[in-house]
Order: structure tokens, then sequence, then C-alpha cells
């Protein structure tokens, strides 16, 4: 598995000692003043006001434009709300342009424009990357909140909010051939007045999808919104109030170390944080513009500190199994691989979530070679690796188990304490499918495991031979 981290979250810890903060209006009347006078590590400190005026960010880098607001997040708000309460004390009157720029932050504004309201482009010599949006309230005229030039690398929204016109307006959307795999949005929520027309003929239903992994890191308030939160568990209490056998499980368990979170104990492996973040970016990139996201992230540990597991760790794999299960989830993904057979434990708790109609997306391996166990088991969704073109990637293990390929090469993803990476393998193909079948069933919580599996291979888009095949399974979902 490959991985190369672009640390964004850290980064400012390593800016230069000259770096400074412009205010504005203070020391620069306008907002386009500020960031023509910014230099490399600067941050814009913009007072509450209105700022008339389109700006353009053109050659800059390593720059923060940051609203000066209070958006801090209590335990069990989403990011959204806060975002959408707090007063609009910085207003933009214009459109933000970032242009072979990279590394810039813009944080704590609300933004009205006739759309979009942010577009990020470069050229093919300087294309603008790693550019970050969180904390802020988009309302373009029409249009989209955020369109995507033909150039740019790592696109990031978080925690934000976006009034829509409707139509195929998005929170995101290319204003060019844009590369899918280069953003990643989580925590968003877009309105739109047809959305709550249509929301009248009835909402999506909750649905819970659970991440068997190396544990996820749920203080991120890029996640916080999207997880789990056990409705019959008091948290801190040292009660197992609703009596499933485990006490104060909020999130899910760990069960590497038993207990309660997998923040506690024995160091987290990256792992789990960034297939919980595709999972996030997956249903918020297919959900309907205006529909609220129904789905929660079930946080259920496994691998330990170095993202592995052992032989001896077989029956905490099906304890796993049986508490998502137990407790309402609806999809378990499983982006781990198994060299040797598991034991008769591990096939009795698969077979069980099957029976209970629960879909177990798993991964079909990186060892450009055969689909092994427990991929190769008729009861559960094998899902193999193409690259950003629809590729086969050539890594991504065939066989006729496979059922479906999504992206698996360079994707965006957040790592645990917010750095992000650009991530390879079918570990990271695998949960974007599973945020896609967890988005049918809250619009059809009735189907059946059979009737989703076969709406999600239908739903595919035929990339290989003609039907099913060994290198792509019935095709490419994204």
């Amino acid at each position: 598995m490959r991985i190369w981290v672009v640390v964004v979250g850290v980064l400012s810890l390593a800016l230069s000692a000259s770096a400074r903060v412009i205010s504005v209006p203070e020391e620069c009347e306008t907002l386009q003043g500020a960031v023509d006078l910014a230099g490399s590590g600067d941050t814009i400190d913009l007072a509450p006001g209105i700022y008339d005026g389109d700006v353009v960010v053109l050659n800059k880098t390593d720059l923060w434009i940051q609203g000066r607001v209070d958006l801090s997040v209590g335990v069990g708000t989403p990011c959204w709300d806060a975002v959408e309460q707090s007063p609009r004390r910085c207003v933009l009157a214009g459109s933000l342009s970032i242009l072979s720029s990279r590394r810039v932050w813009v944080e704590g504004l609300t933004i009205l424009a006739p759309g979009p309201c942010i577009l990020v482009s470069g050229t093919n010599e300087c294309p603008s990357s790693d550019v970050t949006i969180r904390y802020c309230s988009l309302a373009p005229s029409v249009g989209s909140a955020v369109a995507l030039g033909e150039h740019h690398q790592h696109v990031s929204v978080f925690c934000s909010g976006a009034h829509l016109g409707g139509g195929s307006a998005r929170m995101i959307a290319p204003a060019g051939e844009a590369r899918r795999a280069d953003t990643l949005l989580t925590c968003a929520r877009t309105y739109t007045a047809a959305a709550m027309t249509d929301l009248a003929s009835g909402a999506p239903a909750p649905v819970v999808v659970a991440v068997i992994d190396s544990g996820i890191d749920g203080s991120l308030p890029e996640l916080t919104c999207r997880m789990w939160r056990n409705p019959f568990e008091i948290p801190g209490n040292g009660v197992d109030d609703d009596q499933n056998g485990y006490v104060d499980d909020i999130f899910g368990w760990d069960f590497h170390d038993n207990d309660a979170d997998s923040l506690s104990g024995t160091p987290l492996h990256w792992h789990g944080t960034a297939v919980a973040s595709l999972v996030a970016d997956s249903l918020e990139q297919n959900s309907p513009t205006g529909w609220p996201i129904t789905v929660s992230i079930m946080d259920l540990r496994f691998l330990d500190s170095s993202g592995v597991f052992y032989m001896a760790d077989w029956s905490r794999l099906a304890d796993a199994v049986d508490y998502a299960v137990a407790n309402g989830a609806r999809i378990i993904n499983l982006s781990l691989y198994a060299t040797q057979e598991p034991p008769g434990v591990v096939r009795e708790a698969i077979a069980r979530a099957a029976a209970a109609n629960v879909l177990i997306v798993a991964i079909a391996g990186n060892g450009s070679g055969d689909i092994g166990p427990i991929a190769n088991w008729a009861d559960v969704l094998t899902v193999g690796a193409t690259d950003a073109a629809g590729n086969v990637a050539a890594f991504s293990n065939t066989g006729a188990s496979l059922d479906l390929v999504s992206l698996g090469v360079d994707v965006l993803s957040l790592l645990p304490g917010g750095p992000l990476a650009s991530l390879t393998g079918t570990s990271f193909a695998a949960p974007r499918v599973a945020g896609i079948a967890a988005l049918h069933l809250a619009r059809h919580p009735g189907l059946t495991l059979a009737e989703l599996v076969d709406i999600l291979r239908r739903a595919a888009l035929d990339v290989g031979d003609p039907g099913c095949d060994t290198e792509s399974g019935w095709g490419l979902i994204e």
C-alpha cells in the first residue's frame, strides 16, 4: 500500500518565523489589498463586516484567509449547525478565485456571489493545489458553491453549508475536466427550496455503516458530525445502560483494547480514519442536493497500532461483526485482507450478518493475484480498485468473486489529527461503495440484501469485457 502524505493540518507549525497576520480593515482596507500584500505563510484576519467585490488569490503559497468569528463546535453538535447559527459577521459580497496557488485555507466566511462562490483553477504548469475550505457558508445565486477548473490538485471542503438554487447545483462541481480523486467533502450540508418540498413525501431513513478497521479519530470536526452515537447509552456513567454487554459504548467499541473509545489506550493507526473519511465523502458527493444525510459511521476498532492483526484476533473480528449487527448497522465495511482462511467463528459471524440483511463490503486486496478470503466468500460484496481514468489498477486482485471496482488510486483522505493524504489501495475503493449503498438504503430502507446488491451491480459502468468479468466484476461504481 502506498501513502503520500500532504501535511496540511500541521503545516502551520513549520511556517517561516517571518509569517505575519494582516488585519482587515485595520492594516489593509480591502481583502483584495491584503491578499496582494500577503507573502508565504501569512494570515489574513478579516474583521466583522461586509466586503464588496470579487477577490483573486493569484500565485500565492501558504496563505490563510480567516473570518474573525467564533466557530467552536460543541461535542455532538453538527458542524454545519454551528456555521449556520453563527452570526453573518464576515461577509464577502463577491466571488473568491484561487488561481495557481498552493496551500490556501479559507475559514469562517460567508460568501454571497452570482456563482460560483469559490473558483479553484490554474494552469498546466502551475495548478492550484491543497486548497481547504472550512466553516464557511456559501450562497451562490445560481450554480454550484465551489467550482473546479481543469488544473487543480487536492481540494477539500469541510464543515460548511451551501444555499443552492437547485437543479444540477452542487457543493463542489467541475468547471472542466476535474479529477474525482482530487476532492474530499465531509460534514457539509446543502439547502434548496425544491428539496424541502420533496422531503414532504418522506425523509430518508437513518442508516448505520460500521467501519471495522484500526479505529477512527472521531474528534476531528470533519468527521464528528457523521459519527454514530448509541442512543441508548449515557456517556461516561460506567454503566451498561442498554445492557448490550458493552459499557459506555457511545461511538462503537475498541475490540483491540477492549474499551469504549478508539482514542484511548494504544495509538491509532491512520488506516481507519482514512477509510471513514471516504465513507463520509461518498455520502456527501452522491447525496441528492438539499437532502439531509441520515447515514452515520460506527467505529469498531480491530487492528493494532501498526494496522495489522494476528491469528489470535479472529474471535475479536467475529465479535465486531456481531456487535455491528446487534446495534443496527445495515452495512459493514471491511477494508482488511486475510492471507489465511479464517476459522469457522468468522465465517459464522459473516453468515449471521448476511442472514440479518446486512451488506458486508470487502476488499479484493493489493497483491496483483487471486482474490482470497474473506473477499472470495459468496456472502460479501468484493470491491477492487481503479485509477481516476477508470482503468483497473495493476495491483488490484482479480477473480470470479469480484463484484465491483471503484476509485482506489491517489485518493484524497483524512488522517488522525486532521492532515490530508493521497492514498492508494483497494482499502480506499470499498468505502466509496459502502457509502453509495448506504444512500440507497436511506431512500429505500425496505430493500433486501439481494435487492441492494442487484441495484449496485446494475448501476455499475461496464469498464471491462461485456457483462461480469474477473478483472472489473460488474463494473465501476463512482
